[in-house]
């Protein structure tokens, strides 16, 4: 029963922090308060009438709100893509240049432009060449001669081809080859639990290592391999400035559809409390109204936090830039 309650648990987190989408995990963490709010009044702790104590909790809800949908839209503004004609110009040269080195290696004449179409050609270019590296064991430089040093070598190369084909297999079932979701974000969670580190300091010590052991066709492929974990790399960290930059900016476009109705909503209640004739209202009336703008309250700190909560985990998760890589131990909160 542990291990199904830990895969549940697992599961739960992925999808709030990765897979949900931001909205739905901003109205699940809404209703999680808004069934807060109603055990509180079914056990008698909610107040049934306007006090000061409510009215001043509204009313530092109404300032902060202001001031973080103030903050979020400011960011967004930073975020945009600025520059000089040159400054643009050289960019664009620069992913151009990308594309062609990228094309030098691939099986087919052009590279797809979507961000999951052009991952999946790199993975499975990939994967060929990983195949024909196993299938090279077996071979050396020294006519087929039997070693010690040479059996390790190909104990060495199995396990690398073995870790490059997990990789490849776990980003292609990700994404999806017939190309109907062609998300930015689903390119970049396809690669998230890919180790192109690691595996590119395992091919070059078995460079260095082997060197003499090693054939001819095993160099080319390990050179051919080290270029496509190079280009995924890249092409991993340039999604990922992109679907930031797209993040924030639907971000802050929600906070304003959003966040604007339920300051008015806030601005609104105070108003009514102010009034003398509330007391006249019923107690229904009162303590509804008072609920549902405690939930306004929160609305934009709840959509702040289900956008923040994936973005900071993707910028986590590629925060490194290879050749080096990062213990992910201190910061998975449990859970990976």
């Amino acid at each position: 029963m542990t291990p199904d309650r830990s895969n549940g648990t697992r599961s739960l987190f992925r999808w709030t922090v990765v897979d949900g989408n931001r909205l739905v995990v901003a109205g699940t963490l809404l209703g999680a308060i808004l069934v807060g709010l109603l055990g509180l009044l079914a056990v008698g702790l909610f107040p049934l009438a306007p006090g000061d104590p409510l009215y001043l909790l509204l009313s530092s809800f109404l300032g902060g709100n202001l001031t973080l949908i103030t903050v979020v839209i400011a960011i967004n503004q930073l975020s945009r893509e600025l520059g000089s004609p040159g400054n643009l110009e050289q960019r664009t040269r620069n992913a151009v240049e990308y594309r062609d080195q990228v094309e030098e290696v691939m099986d087919q004449a052009v590279s797809p432009v979507l961000p999951g179409s052009f991952l999946l050609v790199l993975h499975t270019n990939l994967d060929t060449r990983a195949q024909a590296l196993g299938e090279t064991l077996g071979e050396s430089a020294d006519g087929g001669q039997k070693g010690d040093k040479t059996e390790t070598l190909e104990s060495e190369l199995s396990a690398l081809v073995d870790a490059l084909r997990t990789d490849v297999q776990t980003v292609t079932e990700t994404l999806d080859p017939s190309g109907a979701d062609e998300q930015i974000f689903g390119a970049i969670a396809a690669t998230l639990g890919t180790t192109q580190a690691q595996q590119l300091y395992d091919l070059s010590r078995i460079e260095t290592t082997y060197d003499a052991a090693l054939s001819d066709a095993q160099r080319q492929l390990l050179e051919s391999i080290r270029e496509h974990l190079l280009h995924i790399d890249v092409a991993r960290k340039y999604f990922r400035t992109v679907y930031i930059t797209k993040e924030l900016s639907f971000l802050s476009r929600v906070l304003l559809i959003v966040g604007l109705p339920a300051q008015l909503f806030i601005a609104s209640t105070l108003a009514v409390y102010d009034l003398a004739a509330v007391e006249t209202l019923p107690t229904w009336a009162i303590v509804s109204a008072t609920i549902v703008a405690l939930v306004a309250c929160f609305a934009p700190l709840a959509i702040l936090a289900s956008f923040v909560l994936r973005l900071s985990w993707v910028a986590q998760r590629n925060a490194t830039v290879m050749p080096f890589a990062a213990s992910e131990t201190d910061y998975t909160l449990g859970w990976k």
